[in-house]
């Protein structure tokens, strides 16, 4: 069974801009409408105060990476046919909005970790607290989230096994235990990166 590591459930750019959201109904695209992403994130993501030094937050590029693997397998998923693909196109659409929350506050404060753990701490890492503090706010939802996410991948498990697809039926075992992880490593993660950059800049 495949693992995903340390990082959250999804997607960066790349991702949520590829080809296979395509399927999904136009109602379920736009239910990720009421948090601005995309180029307007990594604005918000990187624009520091005017009389600080510009610092650019970005998300790991290890994470990149896993979130494409991710990808190409939930797309194939929803190329399995039968039930197991209808399934996999309606974690699909319960994933988009989550992810596109997770794009815009939950991934990019990670990026700070190198500096921080090496104890460099600068007055322009003030800007990721809009970003921590906002992760901590919603993080009841965030997990509320978490549980329809879960609940689809049951279901497109239970397609799986019922169709002999025992690759996709890995596929989303693997992919609620990293949900799981997420929620035990990688929001406390990016929470806590927030708290000691208070801390150590008095904020």
């Amino acid at each position: 069974m495949k693992r995903y590591g340390l990082t959250p459930l999804f997607l960066a750019t790349a991702w949520l801009s590829a080809p296979m959201w395509s399927f999904l109904p136009q109602t379920a695209l736009a239910a990720g409408n009421d948090v601005t992403v995309h180029d307007h994130t990594h604005q918000t993501a990187t624009k520091a105060a005017p009389t600080e030094k510009s610092m650019k937050l970005s998300i790991p590029k290890p994470l990149i990476a896993e979130h494409e693997e991710i990808l190409a397998e939930l797309e194939r998923a929803t190329r399995a046919g039968g039930k197991t693909a209808d399934a996999a196109k309606a974690v699909a659409a319960v994933l988009h909005p989550h992810a596109l929350k997770e794009e815009e506050y939950a991934l990019p404060p990670l990026g700070l970790l190198p500096a921080l753990a090496s104890g460099n701490v600068s007055p322009d890492m003030a800007q990721v607290l809009p970003l921590t503090d906002k992760l901590k706010q919603e993080l009841p939802q965030m997990l509320a989230e978490h549980k329809e996410i879960v609940a689809a991948l049951e279901r497109l498990k239970i397609s799986a096994r019922a169709e002999n697809k025992p690759e996709v039926e890995n596929f989303a075992q693997a992919l609620a235990q990293h949900a799981l992880t997420e929620e035990q490593v990688t929001y406390p993660t990016a929470i806590l990166i927030g708290e000691y950059v208070k801390l150590r800049l008095g904020k």
